[in-house]
């Protein structure tokens, strides 16, 4: 895609896209820096805050604001619930207008007051002064989101006290383990992308080993200590009584599941195409909870189908097919798959089935093999 962009130049739209995706990003990344008085930057975070993973346990911390935009009219920028159903382009502007000021730690208590805003229930009106003017950067990576300008951060200044949430605050002056207190979190009904920035920042586990834990790592882990509890449960509900399925799509994304009558057990497999290509991913988990491998896509859509089976009440063995098209060149982060699949309905078999089938390139009923009964791992 790359050799073409240079052959391009914007001109001839060479990619098939419907708008140049590098001139878009400059475009709000030009305007974000427009609004930049000095280094000084002036906005709402919406809350934003990602924790690097090079050279860690020393990792860089950024927090993130659009310039100029505070209030309620931040949260947009950067909350996974108002992003779904955007078009990519739209988010990778509202992400590249943001500006990220970072200090590299190596514990979060010499964070100061950084982690609570970004754990906040509502946007806090934030002023950064940076070291130096920010950088323009345009990194096109599928294993990260993207980011707008970024300088180490001089001095934060709050404008507004932040909302933590109670279950939250009362939780960081606990020793109960970064796993454990998570689950108790989402069970008291806490927002989940606010546990995975607390997760993230240090501000759950036993106080005397709390760690900066790159953002990445801590989706996931999060993501897997909730699935975990869940699962928990549904594997001791009574099964479906007949096969079931779903369809949804976003962001050149197709996903097809489907879960048949049998313990809780899972099966993953994720089709990337391109020019007529296919690379394909599997994952299998067993009915203990025994994984072939870790992978965060999978973990987030494991979590969303579980959800989804405890509100049903019922239990069974889900098969999950996410087939990726080309025009989904940028990653926006595993919430897409998590909130695509929330908002997936399950229903009987029926006639469309196997045109669903068709879009996705696998019959994902037929990745199911031979099933052992439940007791017989017990």
């Amino acid at each position: 895609m790359y050799s073409i962009c240079a052959k391009c130049q914007v001109r001839k739209m060479l990619c098939g896209l419907p708008r140049c995706p590098i001139e878009e990003r400059i475009r709000a990344v030009k305007s974000s820096l427009l609004k930049i008085r000095g280094r000084e930057v002036f906005g709402a975070t919406p809350p934003s805050a990602v924790v690097g993973e090079a050279g860690w346990p020393r990792v860089r911390v950024y927090i993130g604001e659009p310039p100029e935009v505070t209030g309620e009219e931040a949260r947009a920028y950067d909350d996974p619930r108002l992003l779904w159903g955007r078009e990519l382009e739209e988010i990778l502007r509202l992400r590249s207008y943001m500006v990220f000021g970072y200090a590299a730690q190596t514990s979060p208590r010499k964070l100061g007051e950084l982690p609570l805003l970004a754990v906040s229930e509502r946007p806090v009106d934030v002023e950064m002064r940076l070291a130096k003017t920010p950088v323009e950067s345009l990194k096109f990576d599928l294993r990260e989101k993207p980011m707008g300008p970024r300088a180490p951060l001089e001095a934060l200044r709050i404008d507004g006290n932040p909302a933590v949430p109670r279950a939250l605050d009362k939780l960081m002056s606990d020793d109960l383990g970064a796993g454990a207190a998570a689950v108790e979190l989402y069970r008291r009904g806490v927002d989940l992308y606010t546990i995975q920035r607390a997760f993230a920042l240090g501000l759950l586990g036993a106080r005397h080993r709390r760690r900066l834990v790159p953002t990445r790592w801590s989706i996931t882990a999060v993501d897997v200590a909730i699935g975990d509890a869940l699962a928990q449960q549904v594997r001791h509900m009574p099964e479906v009584s007949q096969p079931l399925y779903g369809y949804a799509e976003y962001l050149d994304n197709r996903y097809l599941v489907a879960v048949v009558p049998g313990p809780l057990r899972f099966y993953y497999l994720e089709r990337w195409t391109y020019a007529g290509r296919v690379a394909e991913i599997e994952v299998a988990e067993d009915p203990r909870g025994v994984r072939s491998t870790m992978d965060g896509g999978y973990e987030a859509a494991r979590l969303a189908i579980l959800e989804k089976l405890a509100s049903m009440g019922r239990r069974g063995t889900v098969s999950i097919v996410r087939w990726i098209g080309e025009r989904y060149y940028v990653s926006v982060g595993n919430w897409q798959i998590r909130e695509t699949l929330r908002r997936l309905q399950l229903k009987p078999l029926d006639e469309n089935y196997k045109t669903y089938t068709a879009l996705v390139g696998k019959d994902p009923i037929s990745l199911i093999k031979n099933t052992k009964r439940l007791d017989e791992f017990l």
